[in-house]
């Protein structure tokens, strides 16, 4: 069983967690369409993919 104590310690750092998180995956989409040898058709679909993905 989870105490309260760590409950509301999770409760706390979720949001500070998924911000981190989505941090990282817009960096990881800067650099993917940063690319300058893909076309932007090709770039766009593949991000839709990989936030599809994600979800």
């Amino acid at each position: 069983m989870i105490s309260k104590c760590d409950w509301k310690l999770f409760r706390d750092k979720l949001p500070e967690w998924q911000e981190k998180y989505m941090e990282k995956l817009v960096g990881e989409y800067i650099t993917f369409l940063s690319q300058e040898d893909k076309a932007a058709s090709d770039k766009f679909w593949e991000l839709e993919k990989r936030i599809l993905e994600v979800n």
